[in-house]
């Protein structure tokens, strides 16, 4: 990398970022680096702003641009800051004393927090531009981890575009300045004395060099720039395995069992000089691959490059110690894909004589190796087909792809023989020539089973003799009593049952329209597949060997649904997201910004106007997380969020919905009109007339830690929403019935429907009473929140008015990416800041004070109002992209709290809910004063049956110990005629006391809190009863 012509005058541009004291992250933004100063002191304010260490020659972010940096090291430790500053003074020493490095080369810095930054200019080091420098960096870091014994060296802070801390400006947590030092202020200060000069920004005329002695002293440093050379020729070398150039060639290592090319080098060292880094990183990736872990392999490559290395002396062993350790890092690190490779190993052979074919060759056993798999080439190469395709008999023993969802499995998978060993034992007077044992000169042979061998279903559901039968017809040895069969390894077959997925082409799916296919296939080798999930299935097409009907024998099964993980936060994506992010986090800014997005929407996507409190409650929905924790519980709270919307027909709730999940092109929509309970929850199916139990899941768990819309939700009964109110509480469904199993089912979920049995909102007293004819009172508590839309909320000439203009800001891709950032974040990615959770408190306290008291219908309920507060405000939060300056988690501030109180408020005090008078009422009801006893008795005993004493007390007591009486109890158990009974039933009727249900006449609050105030009054403690 030795300096040829001075490109670096076009690299003249670096992305910078800051966040405000109030903590909102700016954008990242492109600009001159000659503007870097001005945009530090005059718009960010000297605090906490940052650039990137590298330097572009583009205006604008241009994917895989070239870039120039000094060659820079973070070093960070959190326990212990000092151990940053020794770490620091060995790096400084190392290129200053054994290389040539001179102090005027180096700008040393103090990060403001706990560790210290240390770049070395690019021209000393002859560095060149190129869109890989960042790798090349963090080969000679790794290098030196293990060179100088570094713990605080951050190797993360290697990527393509790396923010550092700007000099001079305050970090945002001690409020100490990013501080140049000297190597001798770095040698001979304290950390705490450092500490001090980072207390105010540091004068030009203190710095060590100045900007003209720095320039006037540069020169290109030869043993320095000789060592990145080096450190660059390793990095290209180990790229060159990437597993990108071999990502056809498939291995089966094994701890034990490895390769004659492995075993060769490992015994014989590398064979030519120049190849010892390659060959470190081939044996490396064997190790990895075949399950050694890192310090495993540690142990074994260091003494083998000890063992074989021509240096002499302590130093040298030292760097060839240090060169393996650093290569072995790269090759476990996350950041490569390093590849073990059959041509790249067996090219790292002895130097070949001119005029001369002989050379010493890497030893390979060829098409005998017992590492090889098939070549990748052919998964490649399988067509995809419908699942109905794969019974064409022109398939058979073809490879095919097929898109399914695994609508069960059987719960206990076949042990079969994978790896079985021939050994003949009579091959001295053998004359079979023919026999595959004969010219192998251990007279042992082996055969491996897989997922191309049909004999692999044979042998499920059979017993042992079967199973000997079949090795012995696929050994290919003829009829001879002399020689051992012995299985060294069995393998597991699971048995599932598949059905085809949707396909999304409409002409493809009315192609295949009519034909339900429910198809039973194998899967080899304990594939990681869940019931009820989509997969594209990889395999080979057989007739099944008992039946003759199409089968496959399936090697590999791809996720297909799983978009949370697919999710990735790269920088682009960071600054889109920016967009939902208001001026503060004050609940007046997030108020603004909410109107904001709401009308964007309203305008450019749902056309559906007046209506934002309902657009809200999907977009908190839809902004949910998984879990959080919270200082009151143990274990992780639940996040995903359940909403109600319950509304008059024509208030376009469902088009709403509809419309937004469609944008955002996440959710799964069901019609409960035409889904049963099964086909929410499960349902069991048996394969075949005497075959195995098969649980089917159904809607609700396959959208697991996604969203499930279920629209007219009042097709379902009550009942059978009573059936998923602990999945809906616990996250996972359990069936217990004639096969026992659990599935996972976080799942945000919408519920909307007109109001039940063709009413109106304006048919109830309260609207919210409408809850109480869809869910019993533990389902309805079970919801975070619900809204309620009323025909007459919005004035019917709006619905005819040419919408205005708004300007689109919220791109569907951005709105897709804001959610799936809620929905890929763990519990530790979120954080309550200071102050919040006593605010979550203090809003829960204050609905429950207003709403709590209506029992019957809890939306509200006492006991957990915190969870569904805190629930809420974390989901605000995700939907106005509050987050740290890291972008990777979530904060809570008590704005969203507090916005959240006042949200719901909104929402529960519409005239179409009415649930704060409902609650009101509710408190009457139960409330009993010595007044209102007093006229209930006067009023019970103007009925001639109740005035005496002892009639009134088996009156009173008969109501206390039944929770539901018909007329015709009343008339037995009080020994009176019928007339007399339908007198008591009409009063209490009257007196709001009972109410009519299916069941009988059932007390109301009222009468509870009357007979409870009688028997506190004692009433009764004077009669005797002789029946007690």
């Amino acid at each position: 990398m030795a300096k040829k012509k001075d490109k670096t005058s076009e690299y003249q541009y670096v992305d910078a970022w800051y966040s405000n004291q109030n903590g909102r992250s700016i954008p990242w933004k492109r600009i001159p680096s000659s503007e870097v100063k001005q945009f530090q002191t005059g718009e960010a304010f000297n605090f906490n702003c940052f650039a990137t260490v590298q330097r572009f020659a583009n205006d604008t972010k241009v994917k895989g641009e070239a870039f120039i940096a000094p060659l820079y090291f973070d070093l960070d430790h959190a326990e212990d800051p000092s151990v940053s500053q020794k770490d620091a003074i060995k790096l400084v020493e190392f290129f200053t004393k054994e290389m040539d490095i001179r102090e005027s080369d180096m700008w040393i810095y103090f990060s403001g927090s706990k560790g210290f930054h240390i770049l070395i200019s690019s021209d000393a080091l002859g560095i060149e531009p190129r869109n890989d420098l960042h790798k090349i960096f963090k080969h000679m870091a790794g290098y030196l981890v293990h060179r100088l014994g570094l713990t605080s060296l951050d190797l993360v802070v290697y990527t393509e575009k790396r923010m550092i801390r700007l000099p001079n400006s305050m970090h945002q947590k001690t409020n100490l300045f990013k501080t140049e030092i000297s190597v001798n202020e770095l040698n001979k200060l304290t950390l705490e004395e450092i500490k001090d000069l980072a207390k105010s920004p540091r004068h030009a005329d203190d710095l060590p060099y100045t900007a003209e002695e720095r320039k006037k002293a540069m020169k290109y440093r030869p043993r320095t720039g000789y060592l990145l050379i080096n450190k660059t020729e390793e990095y290209e070398q180990a790229a060159a395995t990437s597993a990108r150039k071999y990502a056809k060639e498939e291995f089966q290592f094994k701890k034990d069992k490895p390769p004659a090319c492995v075993v060769d080098i490992l015994n014989g060292g590398w064979k030519k000089d120049g190849d010892r880094n390659q060959a470190t990183v081939q044996l490396a990736c064997y190790f990895k691959e075949a399950g050694y872990t890192r310090e495993e392999t540690m142990k074994e490559l260091e003494d083998w490059v000890l063992k074989f290395t021509s240096e002499d002396n302590e130093y040298g062993k030292q760097q060839r110690v240090a060169n393996t350790r650093s290569v072995i890092d790269a090759v476990y690190s996350g950041d490569n894909t390093y590849k073990f490779g059959c041509a790249f190993i067996r090219s790292l052979h002895g130097e070949k004589k001119p005029g001369s074919k002989d050379y010493e060759r890497v030893a390979c056993a060829g098409d005998m190796c017992h590492c090889i798999k098939k070549n990748a080439e052919e998964e490649e190469n399988a067509k995809l087909l419908h699942l109905a395709e794969t019974g064409n008999a022109d398939l058979t023993g073809k490879l095919v792809k097929t898109r399914v969802m695994v609508a069960g499995k059987k719960h206990t998978p076949y042990i079969i023989p994978k790896n079985i060993e021939y050994h003949c034992w009579g091959r001295e007077s053998c004359k079979k020539v023919h026999c595959p044992l004969y010219d192998i000169h251990t007279h042992t042979g082996y055969k491996d089973l897989g997922v191309s061998d049909r004999e692999v279903i044979q042998m499920t559901g059979v017993g042992d003799d079967n199973i000997k039968g079949i090795l012995r017809e696929i050994s290919g040895i003829p009829n001879c009593p002399k020689y051992n069969t012995d299985i060294l390894e069995n393998m597991n077959v699971e048995e599932l049952l598949v059905i085809p997925m949707a396909e999304e082409d409409d002409e493809k799916q009315e192609q295949h329209k009519g034909n339900y296919v429910l198809r039973k296939v194998y899967a080899v080798n304990g594939l990681n597949v869940s019931e009820n999930k989509y997969y594209e299935l990889t395999g080979y097409v057989y007739p099944h060997p008992k039946n003759q009907e199409s089968t496959l024998l399936v090697k590999s099964a791809v996720p297909l649904q799983d978009v949370v993980e697919s999710f990735e936060l790269n920088e682009q994506v960071k600054e889109d997201l920016a967009t939902f992010q208001p001026a503060d986090y004050t609940a007046e800014s997030i108020e603004q910004k909410l109107g904001a997005i709401c009308n964007d929407l309203t305008y450019n996507v749902t056309h559906i106007v007046e209506r934002d409190e309902t657009l809200l409650a999907v977009l908190l929905t839809l902004h949910s997380v998984l879990r959080f924790k919270v200082p009151w519980d143990l274990n992780p709270l639940r996040g995903w969020v359940e909403l109600k919307i319950v509304g008059d027909t024509g208030t376009g709730k469902s088009a709403l919905i509809e419309k937004v999940m469609k944008y955002a092109g996440l959710g799964t929509r069901v019609n409960a009109e035409s889904t049963s309970r099964t086909g929410l929850t499960y349902k069991m199916e048996q394969s075949g007339a005497q075959g195995a139990w098969y649980i089917v899941w159904g809607a609700w768990p396959l959208a697991d830690k996604e969203m499930i819309w279920i629209d007219e939700d009042t097709g379902i009964t009550k009942d059978d929403y009573g059936e998923m109110t602990l999945a809906r509480s616990d996250g996972k469904l359990e069936v217990k019935r004639a096969v026992t199993a659990e599935t996972p089912c976080r799942v945000r979920a919408i519920m909307s429907g007109n109001v039940p049995k063709g009413k109106r909102l304006a048919d109830y007293s309260q609207g919210a009473e409408s809850l109480k004819d869809i869910f019993n009172n533990e389902d309805i508590r079970r919801f975070d929140f619900a809204v309620f839309m009323r025909a007459s909320d919005v004035d019917p000439e709006l619905y005819n008015q040419t919408l205005a203009t708004y300007p689109s800001i919220i791109q569907k891709d951005t709105l897709k990416n804001n959610i799936l950032y809620a929905w890929s974040r763990k519990p530790e990615d979120v954080l309550f800041t200071d102050g919040t959770i006593d605010k979550v408190l203090e809003v829960a306290t204050d609905l429950a004070k207003v709403y709590g008291n209506a029992n019957d219908i809890p939306l509200v309920s006492p006991s957990d109002q915190r969870n569904k507060v805190a629930r809420l405000a974390v989901a605000l939060a995700a939907l106005t992209h509050s987050v740290d300056e890291s972008g990777e988690r979530i904060q809570v501030w008590p704005g969203h709290v507090e916005f959240i109180g006042e949200y719901l408020k909104v929402l529960y005090n519409a005239p179409g809910c009415g649930l704060n008078y409902y609650a009101r009422l509710a408190i009457k009801e139960e409330e009993m004063t010595e007044e209102r006893y007093q006229k209930f008795t006067a009023d019970l005993k103007k009925i001639d049956t109740l005035t005496g004493e002892m009639k009134f007390y088996e009156f009173i007591k008969l109501f206390a110990q039944q929770k539901y009486l018909r007329l015709g109890d009343v008339e037995a158990m009080l020994s009176i005629d019928k007339e007399e009974a339908k007198a008591i039933v009409n009063q209490l009727a009257k007196m709001r006391m009972i109410l009519l249900t299916s069941g009988g006449y059932r007390k109301t609050p009222r009468f509870n809190a009357y007979i409870a105030y009688c028997m506190k009054k004692g009433l009764f403690d004077h009669i005797q009863d002789e029946y007690y």
